[in-house]
Parts: C-alpha cells; sequence; structure tokens
C-alpha cells in the first residue's frame, strides 16, 4: 500500500510540473484574422462537388482534376498541408483546372452518367483503389486518365502542366517530361 501511494503521488507530481510545459509548447490556437491570412485564404484552392465541378468545367473549357480522398489517409493530409499550399500549385489550378473532390467513404450523392450514386460508389466507377488518386477529365467530363497516390510538388506540376497544356492528345508523360527537361 505504502509503495502505490509513493507511486501515486510521484505520477501526480510528474503530471504537475508537465502540464506547464506543454501549455508553453502548445498554446492554444486563436485565430486571428488579419490582412494577411485574408489573402493567403484566398490563395487557396476552391474545391468543389462534381457536379458543380463538372458544370463549371463545361462552362468555362477547363479540364478538372478530382481528388479522391479519404478523412484517415495520411497521404491525403500531406498533400492538403504540402502540394496543395504550394502557391504555384494553387495558381496554375486556378488558372487552368477545375478542382473537384470526393471523398472516398462519402454516402453523399452526385449524379454520375444520368444516375444519382454516393461518392463512395463514384470512388468505384472510377476504380480508385487507393488514396489519394487524382483523376483528371476533359472539360466535357471524359475522362483522360488517373493518376494514383502522393505527389510532392515537384512531380505534381509537370502532370498538370502535361494536362492543362492538352499535351496529352499529342504525346507521352514520358516524352512531355524528357521535352521539358530538355532531355528530348
Amino acid at each position: 500500500m505504502r509503495n502505490s501511494m509513493k507511486i501515486h503521488w510521484f505520477l501526480a507530481a510528474c503530471v504537475c510540473l508537465a502540464t506547464p510545459a506543454l501549455a508553453q509548447e502548445n498554446p492554444p490556437k486563436v485565430a486571428v484574422k488579419t490582412e494577411a491570412s485574408a489573402a493567403a485564404t484566398s490563395e487557396e484552392i476552391q474545391w468543389l462537388s462534381y457536379d458543380k465541378g463538372l458544370a463549371r468545367a463545361k462552362s468555362e473549357g477547363k479540364p478538372v482534376v478530382i481528388d479522391f480522398f479519404t478523412s484517415w489517409c495520411g497521404y491525403c493530409k500531406k498533400m492538403d498541408k504540402s502540394t496543395f499550399k504550394d502557391p504555384a500549385v494553387v495558381k496554375f489550378l486556378k488558372e487552368n483546372f477545375v478542382t473537384v473532390r470526393v471523398d472516398g467513404e462519402a454516402k453523399t450523392m452526385v449524379s454520375h452518367e444520368g444516375e444519382q450514386i454516393s461518392e463512395r460508389s463514384l470512388t468505384k466507377a472510377y476504380g480508385v483503389r487507393g488514396f489519394p488518386t487524382f483523376w483528371f477529365l476533359d472539360s466535357e467530363g471524359k475522362k483522360i486518365g488517373p493518376a494514383p497516390g502522393y505527389k510532392p510538388t515537384e512531380a505534381f506540376l509537370p502532370l498538370l502542366r502535361y494536362v492543362g497544356g492538352s499535351h496529352y492528345k499529342t504525346m507521352s508523360y514520358e516524352n512531355f517530361l524528357k521535352k521539358e527537361t530538355g532531355q528530348g
């Protein structure tokens, strides 16, 4: 009994001593709106739902990139924190694509090929087997092709230029990369 009391007091002291240090390391975050944060917010990717995205692509004549993701996907979160925050990626997407997000597990209904299906079923219809997976469509909603897996900025930007510049119509991606890097 005596030893268990010592352990109890020792653990309580550790918690009390650690709490101020933890509070200093992780202070509560308070959202403060400043001009800088407002500008940063306007420089984010504006993700649309599947239906709205395809309609906008048709009206604007832009290709579509669909980000198939899930809430538990670590590499999806990494894309959100790095690649999708990169100013060059954000700018290129805004100027050349309509950006769509589809939650691979959601029951939200969307219209696909004249039918109402869930985003989960849409994910299966596109043959997505892992997350993230990106699908590229032309402005009419016709499939161009998928790009599965995490993409750092240096890999994602050339892919965006390949599709956004309609190079997929005239050359393979491999030849495009050779040409872009001056090796071909």
